[in-house]
């Protein structure tokens, strides 16, 4: 059944694809057979020719990886019906995720943000994604607001968080959405100054939906939307590692590519990004934590101000940090990624943004 969302990329001869120095010659591509994913660990698909851009520019990096199993399974087939594609998006990622295989998605202009979002129909407890974006667009008939319809006839706790923003492409309508429903943002002044800041946002995150109009077009010229200001390449890839360690992320959507001004800079750069994603997950450390486990050492402070107790977990082996976030209504509590510096404000009388946030959203 999976076979037939795919086209094989039977007419393409890319770069070092029978090199095993090479990224191209290590991995299972679907040419003249459907490759086998008893074993694979990640698979890279296309929407559109931009993919096969980036494939050219990927396939020639090193391999530094290992056994990791890793597969292309090609594009997804390209109906005249949009309803039937979308259809075809959302159940390949979703049946990829039943069987534990992370997902690259490698769009053109348009993301497929309504299918993507379709994919995860079993997750049924809480879903977490974070969207690296110059700007949040949740203003009535924009896809994000579709999604958040959506999610109002659910139970499930939906979370969105932005990484990257610039504050005169958001809207006030949008902003206020992001106040309303406690959606954290890292503006790009923010990350600017400190980007390990954003790894604890990716740490518990389902998916990273990557729009590379986010970087400026001096490092990536041929984005959908360029601009003069934006992330660096080396903040692209550090994000894109962080998206790699995380415990749980299964998806990296990177879309916004405009294929029809296709440059070799842009999609090297595109390429370092998945090579740095797939770095991260052959480092991860699995490291979610469990309460009172003795992995962790655990520290409770107490917040004279406002009376609420935080209690911080610090990995003895990653030396990550997370902070318990008590459930308001029920006997149980789950653990949101943090930093040094969130244990540090609480040290000091000063209320984490981050705990704050994720506590409102349950309320």
């Amino acid at each position: 059944m999976l076979e037939a969302f795919f086209t094989p990329l039977i007419e393409h001869n890319f770069p070092n694809e029978n090199s095993k120095n090479y990224f191209g010659g290590n991995i299972q591509i679907n040419k003249n057979s459907f490759p086998l994913l008893d074993k694979t660990k990640i698979a890279i698909i296309g929407l559109d020719q931009a993919a096969n851009h980036i494939r050219k520019s990927l396939y020639s990096l090193s391999w530094r990886f290992g056994n990791l199993e890793i597969a292309d399974l090609g594009n997804i087939v390209k109906p005249a019906d949009e309803k039937q594609q979308n259809y075809a998006i959302s159940e390949a990622l979703g049946e990829l995720q039943q069987m534990n295989i992370m997902v690259v998605l490698l769009a053109g202009n348009e993301a497929p943000l309504i299918s993507h979002y379709h994919s995860y129909r079993n997750q049924t407890r809480s879903l977490e994604m974070v969207h690296v974006t110059p700007n949040v667009d949740f203003s009535e008939g924009s896809l994000m607001n579709k999604i958040l319809k959506e999610e109002k006839s659910t139970n499930r706790w939906l979370n969105f968080d932005f990484i990257g923003t610039q504050s005169y492409f958001t809207t006030e309508e949008s902003a206020n959405i992001l106040e309303k429903y406690h959606y954290e943002n890292y503006r790009l002044g923010k990350i600017r100054n400190d980007i390990e800041e954003v790894e604890p946002v990716l740490r518990s995150s389902h998916s990273l939906i990557f729009d590379v109009s986010a970087i400026r077009h001096s490092e990536l010229p041929n984005s959908k939307s360029p601009g003069p200001n934006g992330l660096y390449a080396e903040e692209a890839v550090a994000i894109s590692r962080y998206a790699g360690i995380s415990n749980i992320l299964n998806t990296f959507l990177i879309h916004g590519y405009n294929e029809e001004l296709n440059c070799n800079i842009s999609t090297q750069l595109i390429a370092q990004m998945i090579w740095y994603f797939v770095d991260g997950v052959i480092s991860r450390f699995n490291d979610h934590p469990q309460r009172d486990h003795p992995d962790y050492v655990i520290y409770r402070n107490r917040l004279e101000e406002t009376g609420h107790e935080i209690t911080f977990y610090k990995g003895t082996k990653s030396n990550r940090w997370w902070m318990e976030i008590p459930n308001p209504y029920e006997d149980d509590v789950f653990f949101m990624g943090c930093s040094y510096r969130d244990y540090q404000d609480v040290c000091n009388g000063i209320m984490p943004e981050r705990w704050w946030k994720a506590y409102k959203r349950m309320i």
